[in-house]
């Protein structure tokens, strides 16, 4: 599966938005992007992280319920519950990293949230170089709370997109190291999750 989609790919659009982090809806169900994947939003551009996935019933008064006791596979459930896809919402979270003010893009938190209803698309991948040149976007995730596993994601993510991937992951190794001074155990953690 190729994380890095296309930037012109429209995902969902925003349905809660605070100076920290976003909530969006996907339109389609399951077709949200996956952990540590940056995403852009809104104009002028916000950029993010997604940091947590869930998929739900629409409606928090119905709950949801096992339907599959009697099926052969997932596939079917869905083939002989055909309202579920209407029943049903696949949504995520993702951590603010940057913004765009006129055509120059700055790590950090933007003045203002992108409004409610704003689009979500894929990052492009000159965007994801741009924001992960330098280790700042480290920081803002590690000083997140988000779990580790999240920021390890994200760096595989964005080396993805770089022309030496290796090199990357070196230095944001570096940067962790320099961030997690006195945390053995979990640097060491997260530079196995790097492999």
């Amino acid at each position: 599966m190729d994380i890095i989609k296309q930037s012109d790919s429209r995902i969902g659009e925003i349905i809660g938005a605070d100076s920290i982090g976003l909530s969006i809806q996907c339109y389609r169900l399951y077709d949200s992007p996956a952990l540590g994947s940056i995403i852009s939003v809104g104009d002028p551009s916000v950029y993010a992280v997604v940091s947590e996935i869930r998929t739900e019933g629409l409606d928090p008064s119905r709950p949801v319920i096992a339907r599959g006791q009697s099926e052969s596979n997932e596939e079917a459930v869905y083939l002989n519950n055909p309202q579920l896809s209407e029943l049903l919402t696949t949504r995520f979270r993702a951590l603010i990293i940057g913004y765009q003010i006129d055509d120059e893009i700055s790590v950090g938190l933007p003045p203002l949230p992108p409004r409610i209803h704003a689009f979500a698309w894929f990052c492009e991948r000159d965007t994801i170089r741009d924001l992960t040149s330098t280790s700042a976007f480290l920081r803002l995730l590690l000083d997140s709370g988000v779990p580790d596993e999240v920021v390890a994601a994200c760096i595989r993510f964005a080396a993805l997109t770089l022309k030496d991937e290796h090199l990357f992951k070196v230095q944001c190794a570096k940067a962790l190291a320099l961030e997690l001074v006195g945390q053995t155990p979990r640097l060491n953690a997260m530079l196995r999750r790097l492999a």
